[in-house]
């Protein structure tokens, strides 16, 4: 028997793996459908479905795990797994909304350093954009808290 390479990777992502509930939302304005799985893994860019069956999903879908619903573009289904690429960052509910509001009133009240541990316990609502700004601001914020305290 010989043996076989490994697979290439093609993703610019390695993904994490994980295992989360997922709910697919499915239909139009008149009939709206529900799918359940599993995310089996993931990165800010896609991820990997497990369906339990093979099922006929439309290329546009909304996708419900995590901290809120998400857009989504069908890219490949092999089976009952399926890849998925995000459209969008998650989709802020009007809760996620209120909380991003009640911390930008907690950067002026009680500092950056508690307002990045109440992000990172938000996992930052799922939003790419916001960690990033959010990793840049408080690594700027500790590079001028050593600046100022060096001289």
């Amino acid at each position: 028997m010989t043996s076989q390479p490994p697979p290439v990777e093609r993703r610019r992502d390695a993904r994490k793996p994980v295992i989360k509930s997922v709910k697919i939302a499915v239909g139009s304005d008149i009939y709206h459908g529900f799918h359940d799985g599993l995310v089996l893994n993931e990165t800010w860019r896609g991820a990997l479905l497990d369906l339990g069956a093979p099922t006929a999903l439309p290329e546009i879908m909304t996708l419900y795990f995590g901290a809120g619903p998400r857009k989504a573009r069908l890219r490949w289904s092999a089976g009952p797994r399926v890849g998925v690429e995000f459209l969008s960052e998650q989709i802020l509910t009007p809760e996620h909304i209120e909380a991003m509001k009640r911390l930008g009133r907690m950067l002026h009240t009680q500092g950056l350093p508690t307002v990045m541990a109440a992000l990172r316990a938000e996992r930052f609502f799922g939003n790419d954009g916001l960690r990033k700004t959010a990793e840049a601001a408080e690594a700027a914020f500790l590079d001028l808290e050593t600046r100022l305290t060096l001289g």
